[in-house]
């Protein structure tokens, strides 16, 4: 995984209208590489990141649990560049803020949650995995969350995110089983407890402040017979 272009990259980010994903594609721009973006619907903050940053930020609308509609955004890339070097699924939501007690649980949000949470990452790799191959660092990464360790579990409710995110990392470690031996690395990545619509208002640090971290973990060099999981400081977590 020998970075290209002077460590310069270009990187796909699901999710990228808010929050995280918002932050993670102004820290990317800010230090020269390319982003590409999956939106189901644009944002003030990100068209004023495309205003500021125009050849080097390209929105596409799609829904990440929409294979037709992945379909069409991997061809439109392809049709622009024929590679990413790194692709990362930060989509997600949490449908059960209220943390209700198991009596009291709302069942009907655990099929959407995940969806949108376990299986459309998959989704997503299924159809840019070519313009990955392609690649210089053939980077996958999965935004994933401590909330999915099963060996560090403490909630007592967020059944639905806390099982989605687990799934996820289960997906990211058969994922990396497949796919070392084509020089590509797969992680499942913590990025911290920041403020945002789903991790409230309460958070110590900001999404600008996580994804200074995290873009800059994930810009590392990784070993492809080494963890998967991570935390934004780079330590291993319990599965």
């Amino acid at each position: 995984m020998q970075p290209a272009n002077n460590n310069l990259y270009t990187v796909l980010i699901t999710g990228a209208n808010r929050g995280l994903g918002l932050a993670m594609t102004g820290e990317f721009l800010a230090s020269g590489h390319t982003v590409k973006t999956i939106i189901r619907r644009e944002s003030k903050s990100l068209l004023e990141l495309k205003k500021a940053y125009p050849a080097r930020l390209m929105l596409y609308k799609g829904d990440v649990t929409d294979e037709e509609s992945l379909i069409a955004v991997m061809n439109a890339i392809s049709a622009e560049k024929d590679s990413i070097d790194i692709l990362i699924n930060n989509a997600a939501v949490h449908l059960d803020p209220e943390r209700l007690a198991i009596e009291k649980v709302d069942f009907s949000v655990y099929g959407q949650t995940f969806t949108v949470n376990s299986i459309a990452p998959l989704i997503v790799i299924k159809h840019a995995l070519p313009l990955v191959r392609k690649g210089h660092k053939k980077l996958i990464v999965n935004i994933s969350s401590e909330a999915g360790s099963i060996g560090d579990a403490w909630r007592t409710s967020e059944y639905a995110y806390c099982m989605s995110k687990a799934a996820l990392n289960m997906a990211s470690r058969i994922l990396q089983n497949d796919l070392q031996s084509e020089g590509i690395k797969v992680i499942a990545l913590h990025p911290g407890w920041f403020s945002s619509d789903m991790g409230g208002t309460t958070a110590p640090i900001t999404p600008e402040d996580a994804a200074k971290k995290v873009v800059a973990f994930i810009l590392k060099s990784f070993n492809l017979t080494g963890p998967v999981y991570y935390d934004f400081d780079g330590k291993v977590m319990q599965w």
